[in-house]
């Protein structure tokens, strides 16, 4: 069975050195995770800043989401 797991780990080195748009600094992956973690970080705004992007009915536009505390 030695051979079985030899044979996974180059398959799975082949796929991540023939890969690089997928894996590398600048990859899908390295930016997805860089997406999501903006979206977790807390942004906060000023009073003034939420009732220009949140007042007058605009309490479900993009802008307003992102500066709700």
């Amino acid at each position: 069975m030695r051979w079985l797991q030899t044979w996974l780990l180059g398959l799975s080195a082949m796929a991540m050195i023939g890969c690089p748009s997928e894996f590398g600094k600048e990859g899908r992956v390295a930016k997805a995770a860089h997406k999501d973690s903006m979206e977790l970080v807390i942004k906060r705004c000023s009073p003034e800043r939420i009732e220009e992007v949140c007042g007058n009915g605009r309490e479900n536009t993009p802008e307003c989401k992102q500066c709700r505390p």
